[in-house]
């Protein structure tokens, strides 16, 4: 199983290289005071958050999968995202079930009762004693990480999906912000002052992230 404060370690690390490159975005841009360049620094900001939020969720993944415990050990959630796959198969409308191939489009409630047999008898099969095992894919951004997609992504989890609540309206203004920026829609100059108004607010929640992702596995919360 992976240390744990390897695993704090691997989130700390994403997030000081990203800080890093900002400092040095910003410490151009006061030599050449150059106001129109601070657009650049909107959009980089928003890719560190979007970027860093998926790296932490990732590790989070890695550290769970590194207990090799059976599913059974783990909370609703964790298994459901465990088995991903196999509920995505479920749901997959054009999956057919072969041996009804002559049955009428009309009688495709067959097929759906179908998958929900091959889900059962997997269930059945003791499937819930196999290693946990998520994939990192079910991580999903849709680049537009705003405060919704971050909810879902959480949830899907079993993080606390209103955690980072009092930040929504933070998380919203950056990513209108930076699509009329990267759209082209933005006029008007931005602020220095705005755009360190921002940083100290997303740093403020990349750091709430490495510490209630630590707390929540050093606590053990995953489990049932």
């Amino acid at each position: 199983m992976q240390n744990i404060v390897d695993f704090r370690s691997d989130m700390e690390e994403s997030l000081s290289w990203r800080l890093n490159e900002i400092v040095t975005l910003k410490n151009l841009l006061r030599e050449d005071n150059n106001i129109p360049v601070v657009k650049i620094l909107i959009v980089m900001l928003y890719a560190h958050f979007e970027g860093f939020f998926k790296d932490c969720l990732e590790c989070y993944i890695k550290y769970i999968n590194s207990t090799e415990l059976s599913l059974n050990n783990f909370n609703d959630s964790v298994i459901t995202a465990s088995l991903n796959r196999e509920y995505a198969a479920f749901e997959n409308i054009n999956r057919k079930c072969r041996e009804l191939t002559s049955v009428p489009p009309a009688e495709e409630f067959l097929h759906k009762f179908h998958r929900r047999k091959e889900l059962t008898q997997k269930l059945a099969s003791d499937y819930l004693n196999r290693k946990i095992r998520i994939d990192e894919k079910i991580i999903n951004t849709k680049s537009n990480l705003d405060y919704a997609v971050l909810q879902e992504n959480m949830y899907v989890l079993g993080l606390d999906y209103n955690y980072f609540s009092s930040h929504q309206n933070t998380i919203t203004k950056l990513v209108r912000l930076r699509n009329s920026v990267a759209h082209g829609s933005q006029r008007n100059p931005i602020e220095f002052m705005e755009f360190e108004k921002f940083e100290k607010d997303i740093i403020e929640i990349m750091e709430e992230m490495i510490k209630y992702l630590f707390e929540f596995c050093e606590e053990k919360r995953y489990f049932k």
